[in-house]
């Protein structure tokens, strides 16, 4: 008879339980690990609305998703006794874009949390739940004095520090952060860490710009009640009308992305965390000076490394974020907490099995 454990489950659209499932059988080459902590990241809400962001970053399409989804790839879990981060993917290793060292660009890839990878298995192996499949060679030991719960951030900040190479800024150059996330700050901290200079930060959210002053940011800026054009004339204005070396844009709103392409100094580029906002229009000028657009998905396995470092080092702070911690069988109100941040106070909401 097959072991059982507890996991948050999204059956459909905003239908999300805690049941118990199967524990994941251990293939060759995989690890079963217990849980210490999850984090709830942006693409689980998404999923939890319905979507499917893991397609539409990576395949460029939207696709429906699993019936019974196992949540969670933000995950810190205990491994050889002791605290270990999880790298949360595997690629297929053998198309062209692994081989060229791109796995993050791989349309085979099994992910812990997103359902892809495991379509015949009837639960999805996921951090949030008692126990998650990994694989060896991607647990990370933690450094004493790193707690477990500190270590889910290691997958935001691994997709921060691929996002900070896309942009290229040079060393001492200026950039915006569009949207103060967990995901954004981390870029806010991870581009200064590897050697960019002043920094804004926009958001609606005063937790998340207060965060961001203690975090390092050189200004600040409330986009609430303004429109984009009000945010741009104040980088603008701040940066003596030059603007930024490189924007960073994580709302996915189009007006947000023309506040962006606004204030970016020639020969600059934006970087689009979350795809590109329905509707958005290009003009000559936007581009013009060779100014650039990219998107971001998600990380190449280097990166995760680098992040665990800089932040093993000091360079980046992550325990400022953690807002909420919940046990696992209240995932639902966890969910709600992060679902609704400006009515909590939330940032950073963690699981704990």
């Amino acid at each position: 008879m097959r072991e059982m454990m507890d996991a948050v489950v999204l059956r459909g659209p905003r239908d999300l339980v805690v049941q118990s499932v199967p524990v994941p059988r251990a293939e060759p080459g995989q690890v079963l690990v217990p849980v210490a902590a999850c984090g709830i990241c942006g693409s689980d809400l998404r999923y939890y609305e319905g979507e499917n962001p893991w397609a539409k970053h990576t395949l460029g399409y939207e696709r429906p998703n699993p019936p019974n989804m196992v949540l969670g790839h933000e995950i810190g879990a205990r491994h050889g006794g002791q605290d270990v981060a999880v790298l949360s993917f595997r690629g297929c290793g053998v198309c062209l874009d692994c081989r060229r060292g791109r796995e993050q660009l791989c349309s085979r890839t099994a992910h812990l949390g997103h359902g892809a990878g495991w379509e015949s298995e009837e639960f999805n192996p996921g951090g949030m739940a008692e126990k998650c499949l990994a694989w060896p060679q991607f647990l990370f030991p933690l450094q004493q004095g790193v707690s477990a719960a500190e270590g889910t951030f290691v997958d935001g900040l691994a997709v921060a520090v691929h996002a900070a190479g896309l942009a290229a800024i040079p060393t001492g150059g200026s950039f915006a952060v569009l949207g103060a996330g967990p995901i954004g700050l981390g870029i806010l901290q991870i581009a200064r860490a590897l050697g960019a200079g002043r920094a804004w930060v926009v958001d609606v959210y005063e937790t998340a710009l207060s965060c961001a002053r203690e975090l390092g940011a050189h200004g600040v800026v409330s986009a609430q009640g303004v429109s984009g054009d009000e945010v741009a004339a104040e980088v603008l204005r701040e940066t003596g009308g030059r603007g930024v070396d490189a924007v960073f844009e994580s709302t996915g709103n189009p007006e947000t992305q023309r506040a962006g392409l606004a204030m970016l100094a020639r020969g600059g580029a934006m970087v689009l965390m979350a795809g590109v906002g329905e509707g958005l229009a290009l003009s000559d000028a936007a581009l013009a000076g060779e100014r650039r657009i990219t998107t971001s998905s998600n990380h190449r396995y280097p990166d995760f490394q680098t992040a665990l470092e800089l932040m093993s080092e000091g360079k980046v702070r992550v325990g400022e974020m953690i807002t909420h911690r919940f046990p696992l069988r209240d995932a639902p109100r966890a969910f709600e907490v992060a679902r609704n941040k400006a009515a909590h106070g939330a940032m950073k909401v963690i699981l704990e099995p």
